[in-house]
């Protein structure tokens, strides 16, 4: 109304009217009883109405007021209660962690050991084999000297077969050598991927401790501690797989010392066999040269003795066939006598016997002549045999002795052997 007076003004303003004031006449007016909206009960029934639902809005606000505050009370104790709990689940399980930390400490710090332990026993399978090729070489410059070896003493010899035998065996522990190298370096691999997976695992637990660490001094409930359980799962797991390649890695190691000290006592066995075969033929030899040397000597000084034999004989012959020949060319002058001078008489008679007993001699001379010279063959042939077998004596002692003894004095310890 303020605001129609108001504008009517505005108005009266505007038009430069002066008038005047109405709302007396608007304020004066009395209301009829006729036009009242409700009656006195009804008034009456409303307030009692308006206090009884402010009665009991006060009572329902009591009622919320109790119900909230006993609620805070029980939620408080129960939030308390749980924030404990948490707390102390948090706090066995950072303790838990913290002793799978040590465990995994610990077994990183023995798989460290045993990555170097079988280091170096694939180190000691190096040496082993560099030794074993060595000991091929020797073998089998052994083999190839003996093979130049001459006619008879070109032998399955007790130290040829030993070299055989001793190269079969070089050949069936250098298979044994790769075969174990392949496994050292698969179980290293092994070994090396368990070591990054357990160092990971380390880190991951030692996040973990630290976090849980720092939610043991927050006053608020965290759901950290629902995702440790399958983790200490897998770290049990995982240390057992640890645990069991440790043991097959150890048990490696004490198979790669176990073949080393093996294939070393057969390898030097095999040797001081192939030795003793070599140096026993060596003896043998030495004793059949020997032998050879003193008859061959024997059958030169008998050449000699026939040549001069022979010599005798053919100077003898020589002599007889002058003295036949005189007898005969007595007799034949002889028999030129005249007449009844030409008669046999005592030195015609002498005469004949004497060139008979002369070709008789000649005769046993010459047969003994054909038998020296038989004889002498045979001893010239005899000395061509010595000499040979001789020379081939000495080729045989200068090949095992000069050749494969000097070589084989270079055969590898058994430190050396062990990979040491």
């Amino acid at each position: 109304m303020c605001d129609m007076i108001s504008n009517d003004v505005s108005e009266i303003n505007n038009q430069g009217i002066l008038k005047s004031c109405v709302t007396h006449n608007i304020c004066s007016d009395n209301p009829k009883l006729d036009n009242n909206p409700c009656t006195f009960l009804q008034w009456q029934k409303h307030n009692e109405e308006l206090l009884g639902r402010s009665v009991q809005g006060h009572h329902q606000s009591n009622l919320v007021e109790y119900n909230v505050q006993r609620a805070i009370n029980t939620l408080s104790g129960s939030a308390d209660k749980c924030m404990s709990n948490s707390t102390n689940k948090i706090a066995g399980m950072a303790r838990s962690i913290d002793r799978w930390k040590e465990y995994m400490t610990q077994v990183i710090e023995n798989m460290r050991n045993e990555i170097d332990l079988l280091t170096l026993s694939k180190t000691k399978i190096q040496k082993a084999q560099m030794a074993l090729r060595i000991i091929c070489s020797i073998s089998t410059e052994c083999l190839e000297r003996r093979s130049f070896r001459l006619d008879t003493d070109l032998t399955l010899d007790p130290g040829q077969v030993e070299l055989v035998k001793e190269n079969e065996l070089i050949s069936e522990i250098g298979n044994l050598f790769c075969r174990t190298l392949c496994q050292i370096k698969d179980q290293l691999n092994r070994n090396k991927n368990v070591k990054v997976r357990l160092e990971k695992n380390w880190s991951d637990k030692y996040q973990s401790f630290q976090i849980d660490t720092i939610n043991l001094g927050l006053n608020i409930q965290t759901p950290i501690i629902m995702s440790h359980a399958d983790v200490i799962k897998d770290s049990e797991n995982l240390y057992e797989e640890a645990e069991q390649i440790l043991n097959e890695s150890k048990q490696l190691r004490s198979l790669v010392d176990d073949i080393l000290k093996k294939s070393a006592n057969r390898l030097r066995d095999q040797a001081d066999t192939v030795d003793i075969a070599l140096a026993r033929f060596i003896s043998d030899t030495q004793q059949i040269g020997q032998a050879i040397e003193n008859d061959l000597k024997q059958v030169v000084q008998r050449l000699g003795d026939s040549e001069n034999l022979i010599g005798d004989l053919l100077r003898v012959i020589i002599n007889l066939e002058k003295a036949k020949q005189t007898a005969e060319t007595r007799l034949h002058n002889r028999l030129k006598r005249p007449g009844d001078e030409n008669v046999k008489d005592n030195a015609q008679l002498s005469l004949i016997s004497e060139v008979k007993d002369l070709s008789d001699q000649l005769n046993t001379l010459n047969y003994q002549l054909d038998c020296a010279r038989t004889g002498h063959l045979g001893l010239l042939k005899a000395r061509s045999l010595l000499e040979d077998d001789s020379r081939i004596k000495r080729k045989t002692l200068w090949i095992d002795s000069i050749r494969c003894q000097r070589v084989r004095a270079h055969y590898p310890s058994v430190n050396i052997l062990l990979g040491q």
